[in-house]
């Protein structure tokens, strides 16, 4: 219990910390969200990851995403997914979702420092991958099973 109690206050000191953060990729500015997710009734915006350039880079050679936003990785069709934590400078939650639900989600996915980090792999087939700052999907509760409700997709499709 007092363990959990730690992580939780420790959770919080981290998105304390960003809540000011401005993406390092937008020379200074906040750069407009191209989409916005909703999970558990916590809307949140999101860059998205649809050309295979786009997903290859995710979130790599970054120092941070912001405390409340994400990057929503969008394939064409459902697998099984490997995620390679190459070039990550922190740590991140990964919310596996299939069908408009979550999957699984992994948690406080580490980086290493100078090295291209571990491997992930979702344990089921899935066709949309949400990135999120380490502990934010703890803090805001999210589960498997929960619907994941995307807004702002049709102006990026073609």
């Amino acid at each position: 219990m007092e363990r959990t109690r730690r992580a939780l206050i420790l959770l919080a000191l981290m998105a304390l910390c960003h809540c000011g953060s401005v993406d390092p990729l937008a020379n200074g500015r906040e750069a407009p969200p191209q989409a916005w997710v909703t999970i558990g009734g916590k809307r949140i915006p999101v860059e998205l990851a649809i050309t295979p350039e786009e997903q290859r880079r995710g979130l790599g050679e970054r120092d941070q995403l912001k405390w409340g936003h994400g990057m929503l990785f969008l394939h064409e069709d459902t697998k099984r997914r490997s995620y390679w934590m190459k070039g990550m400078r922190f740590d991140i939650d990964i919310i596996w979702i299939r069908e408009g639900r979550i999957s699984e989600i992994a948690h406080a996915v580490p980086h290493v420092p100078g090295e291209n980090g571990p491997t992930v792999r979702s344990s089921e087939a899935v066709d949309q991958v949400l990135e999120v700052p380490a502990g934010f999907s703890m803090i805001e509760g999210w589960r498997r099973g929960q619907r994941v409700q995307i807004e702002g997709l049709e102006a990026q499709r073609p």
